[in-house]
C-alpha cells in the first residue's frame, strides 16, 4: 500500500491496521472458521515483549495479569472499535 514510515508509525496507521485485519479475516474465512472467530479489531504492538516491562518470565512465558494491566487502555479501545463496527 506504499506506506513508507517507521515501524511504530505503521503500527499506529489505521490503513495498515485495517489491511492486516482484513488479511487475517480472509484467512479465517478461507479456513472456514466460525463467525464468532472473526476479528473485529486489532492492535499492532511495535515493541517486542520483554522482561524489562515485566511482561514475560526469564523462560519467555507470558505474565497474563501484567499484560492485562499494561494493555488495559488498548483493550478498552479495541472493544470500542469493535462495538462501532457492529453498529
Amino acid at each position: 500500500h506504499n506506506l513508507t514510515h517507521d515501524f511504530k508509525s505503521l503500527c499506529d496507521n489505521l490503513k495498515a491496521r485495517k489491511h492486516i485485519l482484513d488479511e487475517l479475516n480472509n484467512t479465517i474465512q478461507k479456513h472456514q472458521l466460525r463467525g464468532f472467530e472473526l476479528l473485529k479489531a486489532i492492535h499492532l504492538e511495535p515493541n517486542p515483549f520483554d522482561i524489562e516491562r515485566d511482561l514475560i518470565t526469564p523462560t519467555f512465558k507470558l505474565k497474563r495479569p501484567q499484560f492485562l494491566k499494561y494493555y488495559k487502555d488498548h483493550i478498552d479501545q479495541l472493544y470500542k472499535e469493535a462495538k462501532g463496527a457492529l453498529v
